[in-house]
């Protein structure tokens, strides 16, 4: 019977000492988890690439737009000068 109570008294050790290891990584899990982080500022260097990038996106944006300008404008130099009788031709088919 003496073994039985040592074999009980380990065991209930074994778990307080788990329940309180968890109870430490919980808590420490939480604290970590409620803690927000501080915003870092934006530097002079930051900034300055950030303006860039904006002024080049910005430059890209008016060439993209000359680009479908100009396909616009051969499309319909091309439908211009197209025959009429090859599009009446199809068109009454």
């Amino acid at each position: 019977m003496d073994s039985e109570v040592q074999a009980f008294a380990q065991v209930a050790a074994i778990i307080v000492m788990l329940a309180g290891s968890l109870s430490v990584i919980v808590v420490g899990l939480v604290r970590g988890l409620s803690l927000k982080p501080k915003p870092r500022g934006i530097n002079d260097a930051q900034s300055l690439q950030l303006e860039q990038l904006q002024q080049s996106v910005d430059a890209i944006a008016v060439e993209v737009e000359r680009i479908a300008e100009a396909q616009r404008f051969s499309a319909k130099l091309l439908a211009e000068r197209a025959d009429p009788a090859l599009i009446s031709r199809s068109g009454s088919s």
